[in-house]
Order: C-alpha cells, then sequence, then structure tokens
C-alpha cells in the first residue's frame, strides 16, 4: 500500500509553538551574552582593583581623555556612558577629589566647563589599559582573527538596536523603562 504524501501543513497551533520556540532561543542568547559580559567584567575588575579603579572610573577617564582636544562637559560625559548628570556629578566630584580630573573654562567658550585627565588620572589611565589589553587577549585568544571580525560586526548591530530601543523609550513614554542596556547604566558613581 501506497501511503499518502502530503505537503505538511503549518497548524495554527505549531505555528505558535515555533514562536515560543524562536522567542525561547532569543532569550537564551541574550542570557548568555549578558552572562559572559559579568564574567568578562569580573576579570577586567579583578585586574583593576590593585589599581584602585573601577569600570566606571576608568570608561570616565577614556572618554574625557579620547575628546581632550574639544573638552568634555558633564553631560556629553553621562550621555557617552549613558548615565544620569546627577550620578556622573557625583564622580567627577570623588574623581576630583582624588585627583583624577580637573573642571577647567573652555578655552572654546568661556561659559562652559570641561573635564580633562591630570597626570595622576593618566598614569592611572595607561596603566589600566595596559591591564585592560592583557585580559581581553587572554578572553579573545580563543577565537580565530574571523571570529573576532565576526564577533565585533554582531556585537555593533546589537549595541545600535539597544540604541535605538533607548532611543524609543525616550522619545515615546508609553512603554514602561526597563534596566538599560548598557553596561554603566545606572551604576551607583565611585
Amino acid at each position: 500500500m501506497e501511503q499518502d504524501h502530503q505537503p505538511a501543513t503549518i497548524s495554527p497551533t505549531s505555528e505558535k509553538d515555533w514562536r515560543s520556540l524562536q522567542h525561547q532561543e532569543f532569550v537564551e542568547q541574550v542570557d548568555l551574552l549578558i552572562r559572559t559580559a559579568h564574567m568578562i567584567r569580573t576579570a577586567l575588575n579583578n585586574s583593576f582593583a590593585h589599581l584602585e579603579i573601577n569600570e566606571v572610573r576608568y570608561a570616565a577617564l577614556k572618554v574625557i581623555d579620547a575628546i581632550r582636544e574639544s573638552g568634555c562637559s558633564q553631560s556629553e560625559l553621562a550621555r557617552k556612558l549613558g548615565q544620569s548628570e546627577s550620578n556622573i556629578c557625583t564622580l567627577i566630584e570623588r574623581m576630583e577629589s582624588d585627583q583624577l580630573v580637573v573642571r577647567r573654562q573652555s578655552q572654546q567658550d568661556r561659559r562652559k566647563r570641561v573635564l580633562q585627565v591630570t597626570e595622576a588620572g593618566y598614569l592611572i589611565l595607561e596603566r589600566v589599559k595596559e591591564y585592560h589589553g592583557n585580559v581581553s587577549q587572554r578572553l579573545l585568544a580563543a577565537l580565530t582573527p574571523d571570529q573576532r571580525r565576526q564577533l565585533t560586526g554582531m556585537l555593533q548591530t546589537l549595541l545600535k538596536a539597544a540604541q535605538v530601543q533607548r532611543s524609543q523609550r525616550e522619545t515615546v513614554r508609553t512603554v514602561a523603562d526597563s534596566p538599560a542596556p548598557y553596561a554603566l547604566r545606572d551604576i551607583p558613581a565611585a
């Protein structure tokens, strides 16, 4: 006897199951990304600890140093780090008391104050960059150069998607605000 071979049809139930499986896969991928980021953050913080600096201060020093030509305002630093201006104000006050940064009058706009990395801050920044490079190299050594390029592309795509979602939340206040997708978002200033 010959069996009837009819093309498989997708029933509403099987489509729902497929979407549920796809949803679960997305959740698992994001969870994996979060766990990986947490492990990397822990490895970096452990290497920074003896320098008496944390990732928030490192990120701030890095941003301020990167745009030293035009000068970095506190509001610009807050935007680049995904922090509130009040958190950045507290952070800068502490970093200033530790002589890592100073606030100066802008050369371009006398009404504006800009942040600058001090000599002590610059020395710490350079040491942290060296440790960061060593830890990063050890962590990424498991990947081939091609895999690292692919990873960079995928992470840039995810970052852009997260930024779009964030800007949509900020523009349209109808969506309940959830924890931000940025590593430094709403971390208390140190």
